[in-house]
């Protein structure tokens, strides 16, 4: 009796799936030409919007608190200043509204196709601004929340297509990765936000659809979706997989035969040739793709959900007149904004193209970083990923330095080797003679046995035979006597002064060595570098994570002489961004991987460079 139950249930869920997925496809069809002029207009204003927003941001945050730039040094500062709270209070207002307007406007649309219905941009635009009008009441302030934080760290639903996301900068993932601990804590509350995420994700339905506030909303979408939490990630999750599928064996299908033809005509020879093309016109199709049909097939699945779980007497009830009334613009107010438009597209034109006229030039192969060795094939920190790094023709290796009890330097990530060894040792608390008892590579599959710590003298001298420059970051711990001093004598020590560059977080310590030796080179390292980070007087080059990277910010940097170094890259899709942008270093934990990445990537300027850049943007807006 059970077995047939159950039978009975699964057969309805698979019709109630089949039913889901038909109705989106319909709502698609009913209403196609509206909603992709639609989508078209606000990816393109989204992207004009968030960038002036952000850089509106930085500017406004300089100028009240009497900085010129954001970095590690003085983020505190900044940050915790009560003008800069506001400002990032408003800045998080705007970019809820800008997302809410592009979701607004495709949730009325498909919900208008529910009921068989059609509707116009009028209706659309006109529904989306009395939403975000609802929204920039105080007491539906939290939607910010939900919106810019709960649904981007989650990663289940794109709803809108803005850039201007809650984005984990690499280096926070590397770290949590690398220690269990974090790991299962980041498990854990990733596990409570996608629970989260299930049982308010009808509250955006509720208030766009209704005049209720947000909070109201959010006890809805509880009431509405009890109950349904599994059938709801199933049909949702099916959705954004056969969309993901499409997508890719469109952009696949279209790149492979026009590579095909291009080859007939004998425009490209040379099977490797072709196939590097196809793989990068591929990406870049499945990136423009993914940004303008994501946040729509998300909206389309959402408002079937809804309606579906909706009872017909509270489907009445549900449904709000001011939204669902087809509305018309007078024509003046239409010619008027057809001007205003045309005004803002010749002036943004004309500062486009004299703003980024530097992206016409052609730009130079970055030179490759092994950060902390090649460590995705050796223990890191150790010598055999240095020797591998050496092996593989690199410009530079980039090391982490603690001191010993006795005064040696060392190269390790973390102030205690227990991470790499089981042993947890603090290593400013022994000798170098202890820490060397203990093996650190025979945890990875590969020949590395009897692996100990290296000193810092060690890989120097190393480095020199093989003519590779180094990069030193200082760690240390707060009791360390002279540590700065003894890094800087054993450099002199090996002769690597001049193929060395002393990097560092701590802006104390990169004062220290500025101090001790104004002739070294010296690389500040920034997870954040927002506003004239070339007016920092304790460093010559930048070292800055990969996520805060920007065209402009290079070309700054370069203008006053100053090379840019990036950290941590270890996907491909990043360094053709990175390119496009003219870095000088790519640090990453796999040189292999970035290094045959680079040799298929684009170092064109114009259009090439253009589309390059955009289409990094528009992956971000997938996400």
């Amino acid at each position: 009796m059970d077995a047939r139950r159950a039978k009975e249930r699964a057969g309805a869920l698979s019709f109630e799936l089949v039913f889901f997925l038909k109705n989106t496809l319909l709502l698609f069809r009913q209403n196609f030409r509206v909603v992709t002029v639609f989508i078209i207009a606000c990816s393109l204003f989204s992207l004009l919007a968030t960038s002036l927003l952000t850089s509106a941001t930085t500017n406004l945050l300089m100028i009240v608190t009497g900085n010129t730039y954001m970095s590690p040094a003085n983020l505190r500062d900044v940050i915790l200043n009560p003008l800069s709270i506001l400002v990032l209070l408003v800045e998080q207002i705007v970019a809820t509204q800008i997302a809410l307007f592009q979701i607004s406007g495709l949730l009325h649309a498909f919900s208008m196709g529910q009921f068989g219905l059609e509707t116009d941009l009028d209706s659309m635009f006109a529904t989306a601004l009395r939403t975000c009008r609802k929204a920039a009441h105080p007491k539906n302030w939290l939607i910010v929340v939900f919106l810019l934080v709960l649904m981007p760290l989650t990663k289940l639903m794109p709803l809108a297509g803005t850039n201007y996301k809650l984005i984990v900068p690499g280096f926070i993932n590397q770290t949590i990765d690398y220690t269990a601990a974090y790991s299962v804590a980041y498990a854990i509350l990733h596990t409570v936000l996608v629970c989260l995420v299930l049982v308010y994700v009808f509250s955006i339905n509720f208030f766009v659809l209704r005049d209720e506030g947000f909070m109201a909303s959010c006890a809805e979408s509880r009431r509405l979706g009890k109950g349904r939490y599994l059938k709801t990630v199933l049909f949702l999750g099916t959705l954004t997989l056969l969309t993901n599928f499409l997508i890719n064996s469109v952009s696949s299908t279209i790149t492979i035969n026009v590579s095909e033809l291009i080859g007939l005509l004998g425009a490209a020879r040379g099977i490797v040739t072709r196939s590097a093309a196809v793989g990068t016109y591929t990406y870049a199709l499945r990136q423009l793709l993914q940004g303008l049909l994501i946040p729509a097939v998300t909206n389309a699945g959402l408002a079937v959900c809804f309606f579906l779980y909706l009872d017909e007497s509270e489907t009445i009830g549900t449904l709000s007149r001011e939204t669902f009334r087809r509305r018309s613009v007078p024509l003046p107010i239409k010619r008027a904004i057809s001007v205003a438009a045309g005004i803002l597209l010749v002036g943004g034109a004309f500062f486009l193209a004299t703003h980024y006229a530097y992206l016409g030039q052609t730009v130079d192969r970055p030179l490759v970083c092994a950060h902390r060795g090649d460590n995705v094939n050796a223990p890191e920190n150790t010598m055999p990923a240095f020797e591998l790094a050496f092996s593989e023709n690199l410009s530079w290796i980039e090391l982490d330095v603690h001191q010993t009890s006795d005064g040696i330097i060392v190269c390790s990530h973390d102030s205690s080797i227990g991470r790499v060894t089981g042993h947890d040792l603090e290593i400013c608390e022994h000798t170098y003679a202890e820490l060397a008892q203990y093996e650190m590579g025979d945890w990875m599959p590969g020949v590395f046995e009897h692996v100990t710590i290296p000193t810092l003298e060690e890989v120097l001298t190393s480095a020199k035979e093989h003519d590779v420059n180094v990069q030193v970051e200082l760690k240390g711990s707060e009791g360390d006597k002279d540590f700065e001093e003894h890094v800087l004598e054993t450099i002199q020590r090996t002769g690597m002064h001049d193929n060395v560059m002393v990097i560092g977080q701590d802006a104390r310590r990169m004062m220290r060595v500025a101090e001790l030796d104004p002739t070294i080179t010296k690389g500040y390292c920034m997870f954040i570098a927002q506003g004239r980070i070339e007016d920092i007087p304790y460093t010559d080059n930048v070292t800055i994570e990969e996520s805060n990277v920007t065209p402009d910010l290079v070309k700054r940097l370069h203008d006053e002489g100053i090379k840019v170094f990036c950290w941590t890259v270890d996907l491909e899709d990043t360094v053709q961004y990175l390119v496009s942008c003219d870095v000088d270093v790519i640090g990453t934990d796999n040189p292999l991987l970035v290094s045959a990445a680079l040799d298929r990537a684009d170092y064109r300027g114009g259009l090439p460079r253009i589309l390059n850049i955009l289409l990094n943007i528009m992956a971000n807006m997938a996400r």
